[in-house]
């Protein structure tokens, strides 16, 4: 028994040596009527296990005790000439401890990127349920209906140009999902230093409200962080 689980080790280790990984960290302000002002840090963690797949991690905490956890996988399903066609698949998990409240989001979507354009659409499902989850007393589990999602961004170069500015508009980010019909609209940006270190910055509106539930104004936000892809 300890032999084969000796070897499985050592080829975990070969495989994680192989494997090109990134690293994201930003900060980001937010403010909406609902909420009031609140800041956030997010880190992220994406390894290229093989040459068209990829999985990702990560972590956003707030100062209003919210948090997010948010894991992915892509894997390429056509590569062309003039682009790449491609599937994702997210899970993201959310924590509202001042509601006694948990989010549970799953997304599947197909997307297509070139040189300068990203398209995303797909389904995502969602329930809310109590902490700690039980089934009788308090609040029972709320499944919503079956969401679209969708993602149009556009940059002036490629990704391999040392800055670009680009802009998005989408129904989610990395630690939020909302309903087909609440947007986020976005300018963002970055500066490669060299050696693997990129700086970015994003600026945009989203929907106003908590738990999903939004109403007439629109909130702002702004980010600024760092990317980093060591050389192996």
């Amino acid at each position: 028994m300890k032999k084969p689980l000796f070897t499985l080790f050592l080829l975990l280790l070969v495989f994680a040596a192989k494997a090109q990984w990134t690293l994201q960290t930003y900060g980001e302000y937010d403010y909406t009527r609902t909420s009031g002002s609140s800041a956030s840090l997010a880190l992220k963690a994406d390894y290229q296990l093989a040459e068209n797949f990829d999985i990702g991690f990560g972590y956003q905490g707030t100062t209003l005790n919210r948090h997010a956890i948010n894991l992915q996988w892509q894997t390429k399903l056509l590569q062309a000439k003039k682009g790449t066609l491609y599937l994702e698949n997210r899970y993201l998990y959310r924590l509202f401890p001042k509601y006694n409240l948990q989010e549970f989001n799953a997304l599947l979507d197909l997307g297509w990127r070139s040189r300068h354009f990203n398209f995303q659409l797909g389904l995502t499902n969602r329930f809310t349920a109590p902490i700690p989850l039980r089934k009788n007393g308090g609040m029972d589990v709320v499944f919503e209906p079956m969401n679209v999602t969708f993602c149009i961004e556009g940059n002036i170069f490629d990704q391999q140009h040392s800055w670009n500015v680009g802009a998005r508009i989408s129904n989610y980010r990395d630690f939020v999902i909302e309903r087909f019909t609440l947007f986020f609209y976005s300018l963002n940006g970055y500066y490669d230093f060299g050696n693997g270190l990129r700086i970015t910055a994003e600026a945009g509106l989203h929907p106003c409200g908590v738990l999903n539930l939004s109403s007439q104004y629109n909130g702002w936000f702004g980010n600024v962080g760092l990317i980093w892809k060591p050389k192996n």
